[in-house]
């Protein structure tokens, strides 16, 4: 076996164990439902826009405590560092950062159209999540949530963006439950592979 081929094989069980013990994102998934619930309860209220744009930032804000939360409840340590890929988990959190920019000009400029700027945003930070936990679920997700919001947002309205967040939430909370299934009998069936030859 190639130091290459090795160090492959290495690389898949790190990311395979950390999908595991992550329950790929779950959490987050889980934490990102409620808020974009309290969102489209908002949105569905005679508020004004720009609070109602100001309300969204303060959920986006709160993902993390929440998810923690959900973590507490389905025992995953979101913060675990027993993984060298919880950092790049981190980085790929992060980057959506980077567009923070143009929601808040967004949210200046055109108003009305925030949500739907800001839920494509959040739909396309999934892309790096299908490399490090193996998930397909994160990359349809990525393609699909941009495209769906910015349609609703045009043809339906920023409570139909929230609604269908909503939705696309739940989907991909049911198919990640079923891939961290799928990955922990992998592992169970890789160990005890492992110790037969051993």
């Amino acid at each position: 076996m190639s130091e290459n081929t090795s160090g492959k094989q290495a690389l898949n069980r790190m990311k395979i164990d950390f999908a595991v013990k992550q329950k790929k994102g779950l959490p987050f998934i889980m934490g990102s439902a409620v808020l974009w619930s309290v969102m489209l309860i908002a949105f569905l209220t005679d508020l004004d826009t720009g609070i109602k744009n100001i309300i969204a930032m303060c959920c986006s804000a709160l993902l993390v405590p929440v998810s923690m939360f959900f973590g507490w409840i389905i025992k995953v340590d979101i913060f675990s560092r027993d993984n060298p890929l919880s950092g790049l988990s981190v980085v790929a959190a992060l980057n959506q950062l980077l567009y923070l920019p143009v929601v808040i000009w967004t949210m200046y400029a055109v108003p009305d159209r925030m949500l739907m700027i800001y839920a494509a945003v959040v739909g396309a930070h999934f892309l790096p999540y299908y490399w490090i936990y193996f998930s397909p679920t994160y990359f349809y997700a990525s393609i699909i949530i941009p495209v769906a919001s910015l349609m609703l947002g045009i043809y339906a309205g920023q409570a139909a963006v929230c609604a269908g967040f909503i939705a696309f939430d739940v989907l991909i909370c049911i198919l990640l439950c079923l891939e961290s299934r799928q990955a922990k009998r992998y592992l169970e069936t890789a160990d005890a592979e492992r110790h037969g030859e051993s």
